[in-house]
This record gives C-alpha cells, structure tokens and sequence, in this order.
C-alpha cells in the first residue's frame, strides 16, 4: 500500500500524544514548563545539525524572504490557529476545566511544525510512493511518537492533530510522489533540508520561549527551492 508508511506515522504520532497526555497528568506544572524549554532546545539542535548538512546561504535567504511573503499573505499561520480554535471551541463542554486541552491551538500548531518539517518527511513519502520502500517513514515514526508524546506532556490534546497533518501531508506526497520526484534532485532536496532545518531552528527558539516567531507564515519557503535552485543554476549563482 502507497500510503502504509504516511499511516504508521500518523498512528505513532497519535500514540505519542495520547501518552504524552497521560504522563502530563502526574507532572506539576513548573516541571513541564521546564521540560518543555529542554524540549525547545533539542529541536535547536536538530536544527542546526540540519544546517550544518549544507546550503546556500543566497538560496535560503530568497527562500524565507518569498516564502515568507507568500505565507503572510495567506496568513497561514492564522489559519491553523483558527484550525485549532475551532476544534477546541467544540470540545469546550468536555474540556471545561481540564489543563490537557486548554491551548490546544499552540499544541497543534507546534506539534505540526517540529514533525513535519525535515527531509525525512519529503524523501520517506517518496520513497513510499516510487518504490513502496517505507523504511524511512518507520523509523521517522519511532522518532515521531517520542517528540509527541514529550510535547505532549505539557502542550496537551492539540499535539494529537498533529497525527492527521503528517498522514495527509505524507500520504499526498506519496501519491504524486511520480510527479514531484523529477523535480527533487539533490542540489533542491539539500536546499529544501537547509531551509526546513532553518525553521525548526526557530520553532525550537519559540518552544524554549525566547522568540515568539510565527514560523508557519515561512512553511511555503520549504519547497520554493525546487523553483529557486534552477534559476540559480541557470544564472551561475550555485
């Protein structure tokens, strides 16, 4: 099956978040608070080990620059707050009074971007749809579910939508993976990796709480280089 490996990740995220719920129960609130900012600089790190693999600095800068306006635009990072919002607004009868899904909104939100930004992402789905090979997408499941249920623990019941983004997204990229794969060559898919890993710098920054950036208004950047680098190379700029 094309989509077995976006599947497993949702279900494994799901799990992670529904553990990470459980476990964020028995923790007083300055121990979460606390793990959570140890949660935000781990991400820094994969961040910058993401970095360290490559890139140009002049394609990552036209990235986030077009990227960004194309998202703040679109406001995208409203929309998945209001996503969010709208969910928690919902549950507000069941959830009245209970902690796990007070800020369901930040939990999604954040959840979405620290799981679905990265390569393994990208060339797992792939690797799912041309070659029905879904390793990559097993072992980004494992990693998955630890990152949700940690974040879980003390961001609460929106980490678990996060499952349904990372299915959908995965499982769509799996079925046009014939159709997108010609254009991922690896000077885009290591400019696609430089520039994803600059935004999970950032969410790691907001998780630590030392910034407060809107990283979904910069996702289109993520996949700008598969115009971008092109017209570099074309120009003799990479």
């Amino acid at each position: 099956m094309v989509i077995l490996g976006a599947l497993v990740n949702g279900i494994a995220a799901l799990v992670g978040g529904a553990l990470g719920m459980i476990v964020g129960t028995k923790l007083k609130q300055d121990m979460g608070n606390f793990l959570m900012v140890g949660m935000g600089l781990c991400v820094v790190l994969a961040g910058v080990q993401g970095m360290a693999a490559g890139g140009s600095v002049l394609q990552v800068t036209l990235a986030i620059t077009l990227g960004g306006i194309i998202g703040h635009l679109i406001n995208l990072d409203g929309i998945i707050h209001h996503f969010g919002d709208r969910i928690q607004d919902r549950m507000q009868a069941f959830a009245a009074g209970n902690p796990a899904f007070a800020n369901m909104s930040a939990g999604f939100v954040n959840a979405t971007l620290v799981i679905c930004i990265g390569s393994m992402a990208i060339v797992g789905s792939l690797q799912s749809g041309l070659t029905l090979d879904h390793s990559t997408l097993f072992a980004k499941s494992l990693m998955d579910m630890i990152i949700t249920m940690l974040l879980a623990t003390t961001m609460g019941a929106g980490v678990m939508l996060s499952s349904l983004v990372v299915f959908a997204y995965e499982a769509l990229l799996s079925l046009g993976a014939s159709f997108i794969a010609p254009y991922l060559t690896q000077a885009v898919i290591t400019q696609m990796l430089a520039t994803g890993s600059l935004l999970l710098f950032a969410v790691g920054l907001n998780l630590a709480k030392i910034t407060d950036i809107k990283v979904a208004n910069f996702l289109p950047a993520c996949f700008l280089p598969i115009v971008l680098v092109p017209l570099l190379m074309l120009c003799g700029l990479m």
